[in-house]
């Protein structure tokens, strides 16, 4: 039977929402052989098997349509298909994933692979059950076919008539880009709002800040998502070093006394390379971004290949932006996926032992549907607004929150230097039972100890100052003359010092004071 023209147009758009919609699908099958029920049936004289009409044939593929009875379940539809298939093409093809979708358990489908006259193919099966029976489509074509083909063949007769009929999300054709239907989402404290299309979730906040975004089938977006990177140099890493070994050591005191080690709370590892250009740092922090994912028990991170990069200019000072295609494999559970990514990079220092790694956008999906998605995660990333006014007053309650983070870092801070004092204390004692004729001395050394470990920890903690600093990304300009203050971007805070004292005809009117110095201010004398 062959289906009329609407009905194939509804039916392909239904296959093509399916495939990017997989990720809201039940599995049920992956990566299972193909274990046709006898030899399938024979090709007809349309270039189809037996009971298949072909609605869309070009030189790279075809799509063929069937509508089968007395079939009850996706499962069974595909069994029946999967013979006349094996038939077709003349051996068994290999599924890749079979799915019904967990929103309409009458749709589902399977993706496969097999070859024909020589050439490597690729297709789908896609399910759609009605009056207890099912209308099959399967769509296939060589696996180096041009995007352009693919578009001919996922097309319907009657859409390949009309250009006019604008392009819906997940549907091929057209300029889906342009035409995604989106759903305007707010962020919640009032500083913008990003186009999301059904299916896609977000619980972004702000966009003074990194906004990640998920899709239904195991797309991934991040905008305006920055990191900072230490250099091998940087105080903050050569503190880490130090406290390494310090605790190494006395952990290793410990144990010689029988006593359990001292064991701090976790933290997660820092960012810690020499500066890069957008493409190198591609490859340079993947396996450090793997290593914080695992921390945080995510999935692990591997770098496959570049398929292009491109330089582009960059509208900061000192920075230096590109676009970069490439490709990664992450593995969670044992599982692996093959993904694509698709990032606007730039990177500018942040002083002379940091700098900063900013992902203007990143889209991410399965490669066999990256092309696919693309043009709808653009969509998404391009219909982002954003209020910068009210960016620069959430930055600025952010620099308060931080302050009194700070404050409340170096509070647990100070209890942990006590409790490792404490600690040191009681061992002295002990020591003072054991070798009362060496007490004098054994304390001295541990007063000496302790004051350079109290030292230790203000430097650590103005350090990390500077690494909060470099993340919120502004610094406060305060005037000597009226007591005001505000603040200014951590890039252009020298230049707005300069044109404020300037403007006053003072030059030491106006000052730059860091976080460090608020946070954690120098002892006198020092």
């Amino acid at each position: 039977m062959r289906f009329p023209f609407a009905q194939m147009a509804f039916f392909l758009t239904l296959f093509l929402v399916l495939l990017a919609f997989a990720a809201d699908a039940q599995y049920v099958g992956q990566s299972a052989p193909v274990n046709p029920l006898g030899s399938g049936a024979a090709p007809a004289e349309n270039g189809a098997p037996a009971g298949y009409t072909v609605e869309v044939s070009t030189d790279f593929g075809k799509s063929l349509v069937t509508q089968k009875s007395n079939i009850a379940s996706v499962k069974a539809a595909l069994e029946a298909t999967l013979p006349d298939l094996a038939g077709y093409l003349g051996q068994r093809p290999a599924i890749g994933s079979a799915y019904r979708s967990a929103k309409d358990t009458s749709s589902g489908g399977a993706t496969f692979r097999s070859t024909l006259d020589g050439h490597g193919v690729r297709g789908i099966i896609s399910v759609k059950l009605q009056d207890g029976g099912a209308k099959i489509a399967i769509v296939f074509g060589r696996a180096d076919a041009p995007k352009g083909e693919w578009e001919k063949l996922m097309i319907a007769p009657a859409q390949q008539a009309s250009t006019t009929a604008p392009a819906k999300a997940g549907q091929a054709g057209g300029t889906p880009a342009a035409n995604v239907a989106l759903i305007e989402y707010d962020y919640p404290d009032g500083t913008g709002s990003i186009g999301l299309p059904e299916g896609w979730t977000t619980q972004a906040q702000s966009a003074a800040g990194g906004v990640a975004i998920k899709g239904p089938a195991n797309q991934v977006i991040f905008v305006h998502n920055a990191v900072t990177v230490q250099t091998p140099d940087s105080p903050m890493v050569l503190g880490q070093q130090r406290a390494d070994a310090q605790l190494a050591e006395m952990n290793r005191r410990l144990a010689q006394r029988n006593q359990p080690p001292f064991t701090p709370k976790p933290v997660p590892p820092m960012l810690v390379a020499p500066p890069a250009d957008p493409i190198d740092a591609v490859q340079v922090l993947t396996p450090q971004f793997s290593k914080r994912n695992a921390f945080f028990n995510g999935p692990t991170i591997t770098f496959g290949k570049f398929i292009s990069t491109k330089e582009v200019p960059s509208n900061q000072p000192n920075a230096k932006s590109a676009i970069a295609d490439y490709t990664i494999s992450q593995t969670l559970n044992g599982q692996s996926a093959s993904l694509r990514v698709q990032a606007e990079l730039s990177t500018c220092p942040l002083g002379k032992t940091a700098w900063m790694c900013l992902a203007h956008y990143s889209i991410q999906a399965p490669e066999a549907t990256f092309e696919h998605d693309r043009p709808i995660m653009m969509a998404i990333v391009k219909s982002e607004k954003v209020d910068a006014a009210k960016v620069g007053q959430v930055s600025l309650q952010r620099n308060q929150q931080q302050y009194q983070a700070g404050q409340q870092m170096l509070g647990a801070q100070q209890k942990q230097a006590q409790a490792i004092n404490d600690m040191y204390k009681q061992n002295a004692a002990t020591q003072q039972r054991i070798h009362d004729a060496q007490q004098q001395q054994t304390q001295a050394g541990y007063d000496a100890h302790n004051a350079q470990f109290r030292n230790d920890q203000l430097q650590r903690s103005r350090h990390a100052a500077d690494f909060n600093e470099s993340i919120i990304g502004t610094r406060t300009i305060y005037d000597t003359v009226t007591g005001e203050s505000g603040y200014a971007n951590l890039t252009d805070v020298n230049g707005a010092v300069d044109s404020l004292n300037k403007a006053a005809l003072d030059p030491n009117r106006f000052v730059q004071i860091p976080l460090r110095d608020q946070l954690y201010p120098l002892p006198p004398g020092k």
